[in-house]
């Protein structure tokens, strides 16, 4: 596909209806067409199969084809990692929203095989602006919550802590997570005290909205940090 018939493929899957409630979820500057997360994945599978020029002469100027672009190299499985990572440097200081990160993030499963290479040429992320240090707090909790990761996450949470929404909220959601997976050890790590009450306070949240954290360690979490709490 050409880059225009690409464009043209997006105008025809734009939902105006779709456009409005999106906006007020995703909070982007970005201009907005309107088109629904699947049918962009769809469009990203067939531009990552056969991609011809497009990394090298697509346009980044809306929403969509920001999007559009990071989910086809994430998906492009005949791309080198170092290309991969080149075209992410590329979009990285694009990204205006939580969507962008957590979308990309969710389709760049080769990461997952590439978390020392990541952690060490991402290093800068601990401390980039919002958007491009949530991209570091996703990708830990997407792939590094493991039990040998579990401190590296911890000691990196820790750091990335700030005054930015979305990279707290992140932090929170991972922090949730870790305690399914690793309740005592992550139980053990919030009661340390050094993660400021935002966090501690989503964190708890969440963990107690999870259908995979049983009543009686919601009760725990509850009564340890916030025994003030309203019933989740």
């Amino acid at each position: 596909m050409t880059n225009e018939e690409i464009d043209a493929k997006l105008l025809s899957l734009a939902d105006a209806e779709y456009k409005e409630f999106n906006a007020k979820i995703v909070n982007s500057n970005l201009k907005m067409l309107g088109v629904r997360a699947p049918q962009l994945k769809g469009l990203a599978k067939v531009i990552a199969r056969e991609p011809e020029n497009f990394f090298d002469s697509y346009k980044l100027e809306n929403y969509e084809q920001i999007l559009l672009y990071s989910l086809a190299f994430s998906f492009a499985k005949k791309m080198p990692i170092e290309e991969k990572f080149a075209r992410l440097d590329k979009v990285l200081p694009l990204f205006d929203n939580w969507a962008h990160v957590d979308m990309t993030v969710g389709a760049f499963k080769e990461l997952g095989k590439y978390r020392d290479l990541f952690l060490s040429r991402y290093a800068r992320l601990v401390e980039a602006p919002e958007y491009e240090r949530r991209f570091m707090v996703v990708f830990l909790m997407s792939y590094c919550l493991t039990p040998e990761y579990l401190p590296t996450v911890f000691g990196l949470y820790e750091k990335m802590q700030c005054d930015k929404y979305y990279v707290n909220m992140g932090i929170a959601w991972g922090l949730s997570v870790a305690l399914v997976k690793f309740y005592d050890e992550t139980f053990a790590f919030l009661e340390r005290g050094t993660f400021n009450n935002f966090i501690v306070r989503k964190t708890v949240q969440k963990a107690r909205e999870s259908f995979r954290i049983p009543p009686e360690r919601k009760a725990e979490l509850k009564n340890r940090f916030f025994p003030v709490l309203p019933r989740a």
